[in-house]
């Protein structure tokens, strides 16, 4: 997998040295806010993060530079940083409550393992972040590695909290938080709202100006994906398509990044609406694919806005050659259908050769998406590739003298899974929606989603309960379900049966 996303994280932004508090900026005339000088060190961080949406003044006229940042404070800014993402159901503590400014945020970032509560179904909404704390947001956001070095040690190593001290090793060690005077590390020192801001400041005007690396293919490869996404859900479904085809990854970078604010679809004169209503608008790529010559089939997707894809999407098409490509575009929406936002792009590249293209939602799993590029024309060295990855694990569901295929992700739970097979399984009918199977023992969930919207045709696994189900009718948008595959042949078969009857599970030859 070939990755040319840029790589920069938003919580590597935001604890980067949480001393630079003495940085200088430009001077500004007036702030707007009556606590905010002009010449302060962090006048332009707070202007700009108001302007971008990112982080509000406390009152209409106080930015609050000095107060420290909350635990709902901080949820809020990284909630907003993302793109405000829709959350599913609400904030599950005792002290938020649903109607809190910071409730969606609280939610979002608790489902995300960002931050966490403090357990007895308490979040901690007011309590100050400290540096021990922000250490191990973004530890655990990494994947709580293993530090390499941790011969090292702070004068005030002994006041760390025992589940602090891996992750403030490991943020010492890659320069993330450094010690304070005296080597001291301050573990219970909280951050202020003027450090956040200036952090968050440095972190979005560098990802203005720099652009998105090219695409440099190896040789013999011709498969490109690029995607805009705005919400991290496009970029999802380009992920699974990397991972199937071996593709380049190229993510169509705004020059001016779109803000929580210029993404509010319910205010007519949001950036986003005004684009939409436009056609002639074409808002600027930060950077290029320049060898574009190089790649045979583009996989090209979007998000839907107002039932099209956004104008950004017209620029990337209008910035190349495209003739005798194959284009294939598809499309995230939580409702939406594809419909005309693919064929209305066809003009601005009328001599590429252009599939049908597909919807998804946001969160669609890796077989899903397999499914779908297993039935496109595509030229023979890419349908290929795509047979050859979705073909890499599959399993044969037995009944009745009949069968069932399944092509699985890959992922802990299935390899956990395929590690008891073969086996027989019960199964029986569930809700007029789903086929379900209880296990003879729990599976690995390491890494699975918060929530799961299964589709027709998907297997899952319900980790609460520990049972499988296969769905045959759409169920909606649930939490606790782990993706593990989805039907590829009869489905139409196993959906008939009725009442209890046995499966036998077994690895596809």
């Amino acid at each position: 997998m070939r990755n040319l996303k840029r790589v920069c994280s938003m919580f590597l932004a935001l604890i980067l040295a949480l001393g630079l508090c003495t940085t200088a900026f430009a001077a500004v005339e007036d702030t707007g806010f009556s606590d905010v000088a002009a010449d302060s060190w962090y006048a332009d961080a707070a202007i700009y993060c108001r302007e971008h949406g990112v982080m509000n003044g406390t009152s209409a006229t106080t930015f609050g530079p000095d107060t420290t940042m909350s635990r709902a404070m901080l949820a809020t800014v990284l909630y907003r940083a993302a793109g405000s993402p829709a959350v599913s159901g609400i904030a599950d503590f005792t002290d938020v409550a649903f109607t809190a400014y910071y409730a969606d945020a609280a939610a979002w970032a608790s489902a995300e393992g960002i931050v966490s509560g403090y357990g007895n179904g308490l979040f901690g909404s007011d309590d100050p972040v400290t540096r021990e704390q922000i250490a191990t947001i973004l530890w655990r956001y990494e994947g709580s590695p293993v530090p390499s070095d941790t011969s090292r040690s702070f004068v005030d190593q002994a006041s760390i909290a025992s589940y602090a001290v891996d992750a403030v090793a490991w943020a010492r060690e890659n320069g993330i938080i450094n010690g304070m005077t005296g080597n001291l590390f301050a573990p219970k020192s909280p951050a202020t709202r003027a450090q956040v801001a200036t952090i968050l400041m440095n972190y979005l005007q560098d990802e203005t100006t720099t652009p998105t690396p090219e695409p440099t293919p190896d040789e013999g490869d011709n498969i490109l994906v690029a995607y805009f996404s705005a919400t991290g859900n496009t970029e999802n479904i380009a992920n699974h398509l990397d991972a199937l085809l071996d593709a380049d990854l190229y993510e169509i970078v705004p020059q001016e990044p779109y803000t929580s604010a210029d993404l509010d679809y319910n205010n007519s004169s949001s950036r986003s609406q005004a684009e939409q209503r436009d056609p002639n608008a074409r808002p600027a790529i930060s950077g290029r694919v320049e060898n574009m010559e190089d790649y045979d089939v583009i996989f090209l997707g979007y998000p839907i806005w107002n039932g099209q894809a956004p104008r950004i999407i017209s620029t990337f098409l209008e910035s190349y050659d495209l003739a005798d490509k194959t284009i294939v575009p598809f499309c995230t929406s939580a409702s939406s259908g594809i419909g005309s936002s693919a064929t209305n792009l066809h003009d601005l590249a009328s001599d590429a050769n252009w599939l049908s293209g597909q919807r998804f939602s946001g969160n669609a799993s890796q077989s899903t998406v397999a499914s779908w590029v297993d039935g496109l024309d595509l030229p023979e060295t890419v349908a290929d590739a795509s047979s050859d990855a979705s073909a890499t694990m599959q399993i044969r569901l037995a009944f009745d003298g009949k069968e069932a295929v399944v092509t699985l992700e890959d992922n802990a739970t299935t390899r956990d899974f395929l590690s008891m097979l073969p086996m027989t399984l019960t199964f029986e009918d569930y809700a007029g929606s789903e086929k379900i199977s209880y296990l003879p023992r729990d599976l690995s969930t390491e890494d699975a989603p918060s929530s799961y919207d299964p589709a027709v045709g998907d297997l899952i696994l319900y980790a609460p309960w520990g049972n499988l189900a296969v769905f045959y009718r759409d169920a909606g948008r649930s939490s606790g379900p782990v993706p593990m595959g989805h039907v590829e042949s009869g489905l139409d078969l196993l959906t008939a049966m009725n009442g209890e009857f046995e499966v036998t599970v077994s690895v596809a030859a």
